[in-house]
């Protein structure tokens, strides 16, 4: 496991944020995180993360497919290049709330993101989920 990667959460939830940062420091990564997709892309160039997590519905329904595309398939090319090799989950209820059902079948372009992982988890399987993904950078 990489013990010292840079985890990014982007979240409006703070007590689950708080309580995802509880765990992953616990297993000694460096934690950061934002509320909102505004504030994730202010600060993800500074946080300089070796993994993203970001909640799908947050400031409204698509926000976190905003923050998803303009790090993918943003106007900025170097930025999308970058952002390509880092990756992605994105973590979401929202199966729970609308009963749309999200996943890599939809297909890279429509959604350029690594895995989904739906909420409530448990927080072993967080932890495996990006300990599988930060091995294959």
């Amino acid at each position: 496991m990489d013990k010292k990667a840079r985890i990014y959460m982007v979240d409006d939830d703070t007590y689950l944020v708080q309580v995802v940062q509880w765990v992953f420091e616990a297993e000694g990564y460096e934690f950061f995180s934002a509320h909102c997709a505004k504030d994730a892309l202010e600060n993800v160039d500074k946080v300089n993360p070796d993994l993203i997590i970001l909640d799908v519905m947050m400031e409204d329904v698509v926000a976190g497919f905003r923050v998803l595309n303009a790090l993918r398939n943003g106007e900025d090319a170097a930025r999308n290049a970058r952002y390509a090799k880092v990756p992605i989950l994105m973590f979401t209820s929202i199966q729970q709330r609308t009963k749309m059902k999200f996943s890599q079948d939809a297909g890279t372009a429509l959604l350029p993101t690594d895995a989904f992982v739906e909420k409530p988890v448990q927080p072993k399987l967080l932890l495996e989920k990006v300990a599988e993904l930060l091995s294959k950078r």
